[in-house]
């Protein structure tokens, strides 16, 4: 019973991204030009989901740091033992990746002003200068863990559905945090001047919602087999399509309708959001793609839009062709 309705499941979301409203449109255009031709549609297996490695394959463990010198005055006095025992709390024991690096800044910054305004001792000194220089050397650990691990980026990269162009307002945010994260990565060792101002715990929710960089993934594989198999289809029988003096254009017209109401008004601007809003979320897709890179794994997202400028490329130097061959002008 319970295998029954998990296929049911599986069954019912595979009906929901077919009748999605892009996939929808993209197999109105390919019907559309099939009918057309008289020519039976080319069947398309479209990609399920886009995934990303198991967290236990990519998360790295650290080790555990203490402190012997909590009893000192000075420590006290400098915010580092409030800000650790915070931590040591149970609530603090139990954080996850975002609010950890957002401890784990603000440590380094407590730890930069109990060396350079509070007298220590040379004991004191030396213990937290070491331990000062770890937690710099674990710093990109721990936002590796944050971008790679946590369930919020494993939300943002993965999906199994279409990005629709009504996504506008979150593209703006989800740059920033990949920019703060860039810039993380960037940080010359002991910059702490440079730390972000900002808490990423701020944008956790919204990473985890919008899905924005995996819906981007996904809708960008789907759309190039999509045009693929419609610049196939074309292909195939464009030796049916008559044009020229004393020739039955009808199908000819037909055809350049489907290009004008279908393509042009619909396709088209969908293409060029996709385009865009890969361009807006460049930085922090290569970004993904070169920390992925390092734990020997593919992301995969910078050769779904390499293939999907090319489909997008062949599919529009098709139609150039045909238009070419029968004399058009496209837009008139």
């Amino acid at each position: 019973m319970r295998s029954i309705l998990l296929f049911l499941i599986l069954i019912l979301n595979g009906c929901d991204n077919w009748f999605n409203p892009e996939n929808a449109m993209f197999d109105k255009y390919h019907q559309r030009v099939a009918n057309v031709l008289e020519a039976p549609a080319i069947p398309i297996e479209l990609q399920s989901t886009v995934t990303i490695p198991a967290k236990r394959v990519l998360f790295e463990p650290l080790p555990r740091l203490s402190i012997g010198l909590l009893e000192s005055y000075q420590l006290r006095q400098c915010g580092l033992f409030n800000l650790l025992a915070e931590k040591n709390s149970q609530l603090g024991k139990v954080q996850d990746a975002f609010h950890d690096f957002d401890y784990q800044t603000a440590l380094l910054r407590v730890m930069h002003r109990c060396l350079s305004e509070f007298p220590l001792s040379d004991e004191e000194r030396a213990t937290l200068t070491e331990l000062y220089s770890t937690k710099w050397q674990h710093l990109d650990i721990h936002l590796d863990n944050l971008l790679l691990v946590s369930d919020a980026m494993q939300k943002q990269l993965t999906a199994s559905d279409w990005l629709s162009q009504d996504t506008t307002n979150d593209i703006a945010r989800i740059n920033d945090v990949y920019r703060i994260f860039s810039e993380m990565y960037d940080l010359p060792h002991r910059a702490v001047s440079r730390l972000p101002d900002v808490e990423v715990t701020q944008y956790q929710e919204e990473l985890e919602k919008s899905r924005l960089l995996g819906r981007l993934y996904y809708s960008m594989v789907n759309t190039s087999l999509w045009l693929k198999a419609t610049t196939q289809l074309l292909e195939q029988n464009q030796s049916n399509v008559l044009c020229g003096p004393n020739r039955d254009t009808t199908q000819f017209r037909y055809l350049r309708n489907v290009f004008q109401s279908i393509y042009v008004e619909e396709v088209q601007p969908y293409l060029a959001y996709l385009d865009s809003t890969y361009q807006q979320l460049n930085d922090g897709a290569t970004l993904v793609e070169n920390r992925m890179q390092l734990h020997g794994h593919q992301y995969g997202i910078i050769e779904a839009h390499r293939t999907f400028r090319q489909e997008t490329l062949n599919h529009v130097q098709f139609w150039q062709g045909l238009f070419k061959r029968c004399g058009v002008t496209v837009g008139n």
